[in-house]
């Protein structure tokens, strides 16, 4: 029997033979042994990439690229970055599928393939996370001997969960990385350069999440004190991307960062507002880098709302805290003065001694200013009107010197 060719203009298929298996395993898994989300969502990754590809939107390089087929050794001459770093395939595999109409697409083929009315960027970040971790998954899922705490990959997917670097500087905007080093990028950043602090956003925030520095939003992080406030990873990023403080901070992580090595067995180290690098210990035998950690990246990222928290923590603390008796409450009074005080007048001088130049004034405006005048000037008058005693608290007594005998 010979059997006509079909004819008609039947629409292509938009999936590959690969995929079509991948779609067989996956019912599978649905049946026998459910999928993990990171499976699951590595698996949508991979159709959702294949079908951009399909339709023209990425070319196949790109997606040898993405999805790790070409090698990190190559991408020096395949993209002009200036190393062969893990984070330069991130920040090449963000554009590709973030930058303008790329991410439309991508959401598009996310919802047809989970059969979802909409896809939320949450949701695409945590896909997006799974895909640039793949060069260091072995090294950052090593946990800390003896430690219950979770290995920083799995912490940084959270991250990524709960938007990742996706800001609104990232997600579907129009945006080109630019390929220098770090360095470079914070020179450039500095200036002004826009495409660069997005690209060093990406490679510091990438630095910082999957090593744990940056975790996601959990109410209990505030309530105990690990950061002065509540805030998102895209939030604390794109704060961080917009002041020279914060873009010095992104640049020494994406600097520092060991993709071979997990969190623990090594450092990324705090620095100041020019850039040093912070060192505690009092003598030359203890003195060493003081290590990052989420508080402070949240103070460095927001200092006003970081202050405010912390304040709000110490009021809380002192109402589940406050003594019974009257001295105690005095005592305890009095040691939150002087904390507040000593905060006040170390951010009054690092103000002060800010180089930018106004507008904005480094106090801000007339009113912020005049605000924090007059509250100091409150505290300072009220200080002023309660001076104690020099002599109060003393018994006054003879001079053990005197000649003059005692009388019983």
């Amino acid at each position: 029997m010979i059997t006509q060719p079909l004819t008609g203009s039947a629409p292509a298929s938009t999936f590959s033979f690969v995929t079509m298996v991948e779609n067989l395993v996956a019912g599978e898994h649905l049946e026998k042994n459910p999928w993990t989300q990171d499976a699951m969502w590595h698996n949508i990754a991979n159709q959702v990439i294949d079908a951009l590809v399909a339709r023209g939107v990425l070319t196949r390089v790109q997606s040898d690229i993405i999805t790790g087929a070409t090698p990190l050794t190559a991408l020096p001459g395949l993209i002009g970055s200036p190393d062969a770093s893990p984070v330069w395939r991130a920040i090449y595999t963000t554009h590709c599928l973030t930058s303008g109409a790329a991410f439309r697409a991508a959401k598009a083929e996310i919802r047809n393939i989970m059969a979802r009315r909409a896809v939320t960027t949450k949701q695409f970040s945590f896909m997006l996370g799974v895909v640039v971790d793949r060069d260091v998954r072995q090294a950052k899922s090593r946990r800390e001997k003896g430690s219950h705490k979770p290995s920083s990959l799995q912490t940084a997917r959270n991250a990524f969960g709960d938007g990742g670097y996706l800001t609104d500087a990232v997600a579907g905007a129009h945006w080109t990385p630019v390929y220098k080093a770090p360095a470079e990028l914070l020179e450039m950043a500095l200036a002004g350069n826009v495409a660069a602090k997005t690209t060093l956003m990406i490679g510091g925030g990438y630095a910082l999440i999957m090593d744990g520095y940056l975790t996601r939003d959990r109410e209990s992080k505030f309530y105990e004190g690990t950061t002065p406030y509540r805030g998102v990873p895209p939030v604390i990023l794109s704060d961080l991307a917009g002041h020279q403080h914060g873009l010095r901070t992104l640049a020494m992580a994406w600097a520092c960062w060991n993709p071979e090595l997990p969190t623990h067995e090594y450092n990324i180290p705090d620095i100041k507002e020019d850039g040093t690098v912070i060192i505690t210990g009092e003598t030359v035998e203890t003195l060493k880098p003081q290590r990052l950690n989420e508080g402070r990246l949240f103070e460095i990222a927001n200092p006003g709302k970081a202050m405010a928290g912390f304040l709000k923590q110490q009021e809380t603390r002192h109402a589940r805290n406050r003594p019974e008796r009257p001295e105690d409450r005095d005592r305890a009074n009095r040691e939150r003065l002087a904390f507040a005080l000593e905060i006040a007048r170390e951010a009054a001088a690092e103000l002060q001694a800010s180089t930018v130049s106004p507008p904005p004034h480094p106090f801000g405006s007339h009113d912020e200013w005049k605000k924090a005048k007059d509250a100091a000037h409150e505290a300072y008058i009220t200080l002023v009107k309660n001076e104690p005693d020099t002599q109060a608290g003393f018994i006054d007594s003879d001079d053990p010197d005197s000649d003059e005998d005692d009388s019983y």
